[in-house]
């Protein structure tokens, strides 16, 4: 099914709803449901914003994992000044507007860059959980394996990667949502796999480092420091993954019933995305939350109010 053919069906049933109470009572969820999106995205544009511009003053905090985890505040930050004005105006558009032309164009338009941001937002997830799984696993060589040089590049693989799949708009519904469901299961596959074999490896060492401080009577080279200082690295990188999955999920279980464009599918997936849009609002107070040195670079680099 094209996305023209979609959203005709998508017209026809706003139009024929039987009731007006039922149609006012929609119309007015959806406006609802823009007007939470506003300052929803300027929390998002604000506190993005503080972390970038806090990093990039603090050179100091220049690493892979800082650098990573900035590539997921660009992709929150785009959310904020890109995806969610468009989602206000194409939801506005469903409702008001009497040109289906009109309507096509900002649905493919907001659709293109809803998903390519969404996509950017969980492949640096999982990357970031490949991330703390090396550190852990390969602590030694992690300094030789993991370099700023390399962390920029992934990032640029994966926006380049995630600007390219839209062009799947263009291809049938089939093959769209093959590529979106495939594309998340990897995602979220890598990142879930990441931090079960982060736990068993920390819980291996933890046993080890406790058996030989009983054996010496006192940790002698630092180990058992090294290992809560991973652990609780790899903890903040749980807690990402895990607020991201808490808001994607109910998307991804709405995505996956409606697929056939109707009212009801249109008004989930609305309140959904709304749920998807809150992850970019979060995660900042999350960095400055878990990461004592990025909520510091914060407060120096902040307008003084």
């Amino acid at each position: 099914m094209s996305e023209t053919s979609i959203n005709s069906s998508l017209s026809n049933s706003l139009q024929s709803i039987d009731g007006q109470n039922i149609t006012n009572a929609i119309r007015n969820i959806l406006v609802i449901n823009c007007v939470v999106n506003i300052p929803l995205a300027l929390t998002s544009f604000v506190g993005n914003t503080l972390v970038l511009y806090g990093v990039w003053k603090t050179p100091t905090l220049r690493s892979p994992s800082i650098i990573l985890l900035c590539g997921l505040a660009l992709s929150d930050l785009a959310v904020g000044i890109v995806a969610q004005p468009l989602f206000i105006v194409n939801n506005l558009l469903r409702v008001y507007s009497q040109s289906q032309n009109v309507k096509d164009v900002f649905s493919s338009v907001y659709n293109t860059f809803g998903y390519t941001l969404c996509g950017i937002s969980l492949c640096t997830v999982a990357v970031i959980s490949l991330d703390r799984l090396i550190a852990i696993e390969k602590a030694l060589e992690y300094p030789r394996l993991v370099t700023i040089p390399r962390a920029k590049r992934v990032l640029v693989t994966i926006w380049i990667m995630c600007v390219l799949l839209p062009a799947l708009q263009l291809s049938s519904l089939y093959i769209r949502v093959s590529a979106i469901g495939i594309v998340t299961s990897i995602c979220l596959g890598v990142s879930t796999t990441s931090h079960l074999l982060i736990y068993k490896t920390v819980r291996y060492h933890q046993r080890t480092i406790q058996i030989q401080v009983l054996a010496v009577g006192k940790n002698t080279d630092g180990s058992l420091d090294n290992m809560l200082k991973f652990k609780k690295s790899a903890l903040n990188s749980f807690i990402v993954f895990l607020v991201l999955f808490i808001c994607y999920f109910p998307y991804f279980v709405v995505y996956a019933i409606y697929s056939q464009s109707t009212i009801n599918g249109f008004l989930a997936r609305g309140l959904t995305s709304t749920i998807v849009f809150v992850n970019s609002v979060v995660n900042p107070f999350l960095y400055c939350w878990r990461l004592r040195e990025i909520r510091e670079a914060v407060k120096q680099t902040r307008p003084k109010l």
